[in-house]
């Protein structure tokens, strides 16, 4: 009974802790202006893609980049927190640290009892530092980690279990697959474990078939809708996302180093530019052009390509938290929390190799911990053969924790004889840790965080920072058309036209015609009332990128405001809502088409949606109660001006139609 009280205070203790540390890191990092305007590789379209969920469009018009599980969750975020981003991290934070309970009970379940291993993992899930960075992020791998967990936790119950098997391979294959739809790269855990259910499996050879099927066909079923949606868009097979051949051409071509070393901008643009041409030339994907160069590549140069293979193999397990999307080191380090612990996953690496390696030909050890090992094997396959970075491992961390526990509690227990019993293992983990320097450029990764953090600044009004920023970032990134298009907003913003339009035609002599170049100086010109060449800017533009849900929004205005020509903008509006469904300004625009058009049923569906992205925005709220009050719903209409007036008091609109309706309510006396 004390033994038990102990650990149950121990583990109150641990959670407080972990509380605290989540706490205090949020605040830190809340005084970044990324914490409420996520920019940047991924993030940015995770933000992008919940936010069209939340505005109503629940199937998707084109396969994405991305897996579609973490979009729809992160939607039900920011609608259960109205957007507010120290809740949604916060929430996130949490699910990340609930994600350790079934870790926990697989070891319980592997000890038969609560134990020190148990204390010790629970202390590692805690406090380390970039597992709460990268779970306080808008990226898959908040999910991810979660699902993998449950899977491993129900794998070990349905093996120790004699009562509802099926179920919980069930269980255990409904987690997997949700995890391949969030990341596919966990569809490397779902083989390994097929592969171990089927011949490694002490069992009965019947029942390894009936458990991996069960496992594997519940897994499939979880993965298959999307497949099936994905195919009906695309035309042929796309399993989780799209840009699937580019993934593997980045870690296997002749300029590749192991790292995601191409990075948004001039190189990037130039790669894919090549692979379209090339590929529309002899009708194929993009995709496929990228596959049959990497296969070419493995072909022609096989030495070469297992070197990769062997960088890439030291690189997974590099003390260095490599970059991958919007994660340069100073945005990782940008708080204290994270600067000062920047070494932690070297101590739980080696400590997690020192622990495999001594166990090595240990069977009791391999048998007690095969699910972890596997989840380790399988995110290690995956980044060998693909390419790593510090986020594509953190599905291996729970693995690598349980192992690094582990080690740490054989530490404790012999801690007389311990050290001559590890050094030698100990001492290979250390240099496979250590002694690998995979290519980094500090230079650039700084350009490119000050290039976000500026982008940021703008969005949030604190133009002297967003100026010292991009400006820090001007001369590594001077073939960069997105740094001059900042620089140009900001030019704008402090009402500098010229200088706007000087860094505009930057941007546009940098990458042959860039298309945000091109609409920003259109936009400039109908400004000065140049329309004939604010016209030819946007028709321009178009015929670059006509995908581009901004430069639709922007011509749609122009043509509006402008040019009078409400019908050929609102095409445009359309154009933009079909590319982007949550474009709030086309929505709060299309709905005062509708208004217009006295089709107020329509405009009521338009500003909701509008709202629904910005619910805090009264502006937003008093366009939806004019049309409620428009379409008849009056005391619907009344609700929400009361709204807009709790949120700014002194809303004259809000105020203003409030006294019609109460005028509109009182009797007539004559």
């Amino acid at each position: 009974m004390k033994q038990s009280t102990l650990i149950a205070s121990m583990a109150i203790f641990l959670f407080l802790v972990a509380l605290a540390i989540r706490t205090a890191y949020l605040l830190q990092f809340s005084e970044s202006p990324i914490f409420t305007n996520p920019v940047g590789p991924d993030v940015e379209e995770y933000d992008l893609w919940a936010r069209q969920i939340v505005a109503g469009n629940f199937l998707w018009s084109y396969v994405h980049i991305h897996g579609p599980l973490y979009p729809f969750v992160l939607a039900f975020e920011y609608w259960l927190f109205a957007f507010n981003h120290f809740h949604v991290r916060f929430f996130q934070l949490m699910i990340g640290l609930a994600s350790a309970i079934p870790v926990l009970i697989a070891l319980r379940i592997i000890h038969e009892k609560w134990t020190l291993h148990n204390l010790i993992l629970g202390a590692i899930w805690a406090l380390y530092p970039p597992l709460i960075y990268y779970q306080a992020e808008y990226i898959s791998e908040t999910m991810l980690i979660p699902l993998l967990c449950v899977s491993i936790c129900l794998l070990y119950l349905a093996e120790k279990s004699e009562k509802h098997v099926n179920s919980l391979y069930a269980s255990a294959g409904i987690a997997a697959g949700l995890a391949v739809i969030t990341h596919p790269m966990s569809g490397f855990f779902v083989l390994l474990e097929i592969f171990y259910l089927l011949f490694l499996l002490k069992n009965r050879f019947t029942v390894k078939v009936r458990n991996a099927f069960v496992f594997a066909a519940v897994a499939t079923l979880a993965v298959a809708p999307v497949s099936y949606y994905n195919y009906f868009i695309l035309g042929k097979l796309a399993p989780v996302q799209a840009n699937s051949g580019f993934n593997f051409y980045l870690g296997n071509n002749p300029d590749a180093d192991g790292t995601c070393y191409l990075r948004p901008g001039p190189e990037w643009s130039k790669v894919h530019e090549r692979a379209q041409k090339t590929a529309s030339a002899v009708f194929v994907s993009k995709d496929s052009y990228f596959l049959s160069e990497s296969w070419n590549f493995i072909k022609n140069h096989p030495l070469l390509w297992t070197n990769l293979l062997l960088q890439k193999a030291l690189y997974t397990w590099s003390s260095d938290e490599l970059t991958s999307g919007a994660d340069p080191g100073p945005l990782k380090y940008y708080t204290p929390i994270q600067s000062w612990f920047r070494w932690s996953f070297a101590v739980v690496a080696i400590l997690a190799l020192t622990g495999i390696f001594m166990n090595i030909r240990n069977r009791s050890f391999l048998y007690d911990y095969r699910h972890f090992l596997l989840l380790i094997l399988a995110f290690w396959l995956a980044q060998i053969f693909f390419v790593t970075s510090a986020r594509y491992r953190l599905a291996m961390l729970p693995g690598i924790f349980v192992i690094a526990a582990f080690t740490l509690d054989y530490i404790i227990i012999n801690r007389r004889t311990f050290f001559t019993a590890i050094l030698p293992y100990a001492g290979i983990a250390v240099a496979i840790v250590i002694l690998p320097a995979p290519r980094v450029s500090p230079d650039m990764e700084k350009a490119e965080a000050y290039t976000l953090l500026g982008e940021s600044y703008i969005k949030s009004g604190n133009l002297p920072e967003a100026e010292s920023c991009l400006l820090k970032a001007s001369d590594p990134m001077y073939k960069w058309s997105r740094s001059y298009n900042l620089l140009g907003l900001l030019s704008e913003k402090k009402n500098n036209i010229a200088a706007a339009e000087k860094y505009y035609l930057k941007a546009v002599n940098c990458e042959d015609s860039d298309p945000y170049g091109l609409m920003n100086l259109a936009v400039i010109y109908s400004e000065k009332n140049d329309f004939g060449k604010a016209n030819a800017y946007f028709v321009k533009a178009l015929a670059v990128d006509n995908e581009n849900a901004d430069i639709h929004y922007n011509y749609a205005f122009f043509l509006s405001k402008f040019k009078g020509n409400a019908i050929l903008a609102e095409r445009h509006y359309w154009d933009c809502l079909k590319l982007n469904p949550a474009h709030r300004k086309a929505l709060n625009n299309m709905g005062l088409f509708q208004m217009q058009k006295g089709k107020y049923s329509e405009a009521v569906k338009y500003f909701s949606r509008a709202h629904s992205l910005e619910p805090g925005n009264p502006d937003l709220i008093v366009n939806l109660a004019v049309a409620n009050l428009a379409d008849g719903e009056e005391t619907r209409a009344e609700k929400l001006l009361r709204k807009a007036l709790a949120i700014n008091a002194n809303h004259r609109g809000a105020k203003e139609l409030l006294k019609i309706i109460d005028a509109n309510r009182r009797p007539n006396r004559n």
